[in-house]
């Protein structure tokens, strides 16, 4: 399938879309219902691929494109050890062996599983829980990630790795749609969508709704603390533009 785009419309006043290399942070008090929906768990239609919708007859295209990295899924385990929990993500694939071997000491490296692989995925630390889980959907090169309030558990030594994976899978025209509740997490994204029960309150570009302070307070959300920084900075002409790094913001103000 020559996949382009992914829409989610439940009503008039909650639905949005999503294209190759997008990744929206989703907030909000609707998110577990639609995590249920788009894993299918009852009978809808409120999926779109590519023009065709998803139902009893077409579901199956969802399961081969969709992958999740759930929270309420993370100590349920199929295999034995890491290297076996991996394996089994490509098994129903039918990956020929030497690329499923490839594949295994590929996405290990990246997100640092390699000295991990012969422990039992129940051993792990809750960070290297949430890198397996992710790693185990990444395997599989699904066309749309979705992660469920995962990305908080990393510590600071897994952040770097996994976020890098997961800019990457963008850039190689992956979604990734991760449902949270922690506001840091939208600068990892490029949109943001916030609900209550009923209807997308705010959506946009991550800066353009970072930016709706009065708004995004009156929903009850304090900005990012870099946001916040930025801003005070900018107040004061310490700096003229944005930085979403403290690296990146600290080299600013020296200039």
């Amino acid at each position: 399938m020559n996949f382009k785009y992914f829409e989610y419309v439940e009503n008039e006043e909650i639905n949005f879309g999503a294209g190759v290399g997008d990744f929206i942070t989703i907030l909000g008090e609707k998110n577990q219902e639609i995590i249920d929906n788009l894993m299918y768990k009852t009978p809808n239609e409120n999926i779109t691929i590519n023009y065709a919708k998803i139902n009893n007859k077409t579901i199956d295209k969802l399961r081969k494109l969709v992958a999740f990295s759930t929270f309420s899924m993370l100590e349920t385990y199929l295999a034995e050890t890491v290297k076996d929990e991996l394996a089994y993500s490509l098994e129903s694939l039918a990956i020929p062996k030497h690329e499923m071997m490839e594949r295994i000491e590929s996405i290990s490296i990246i997100m640092g599983l390699t000295r991990l692989l012969e422990k039992s995925p129940k051993s792990l630390s809750d960070s290297a829980k949430v890198k397996l889980s992710i790693a185990c959907c990444l395997i599989a090169k699904p066309r749309i990630l979705v992660i469920d309030n995962m990305l908080s558990l990393l510590d600071e030594n897994d952040k770097e790795k996994v976020y890098k994976a997961l800019k990457q899978y963008t850039k190689n025209n992956g979604i990734i749609l991760n449902f949270t509740t922690e506001i840091e997490e939208t600068l990892l994204g490029t949109d943001i969508i916030i609900l209550d029960k009923t209807k997308i309150l705010l959506s946009g570009k991550t800066m353009s709704v970072l930016n709706e302070e009065k708004l995004m307070k009156r929903l009850g959300y304090n900005l990012p603390f870099i946001i916040q920084l930025n801003k005070y900075l900018k107040d004061y002409e310490l700096i003229r533009n944005y930085n979403l790094s403290y690296e990146s913001l600290v080299n600013s103000i020296w200039i």
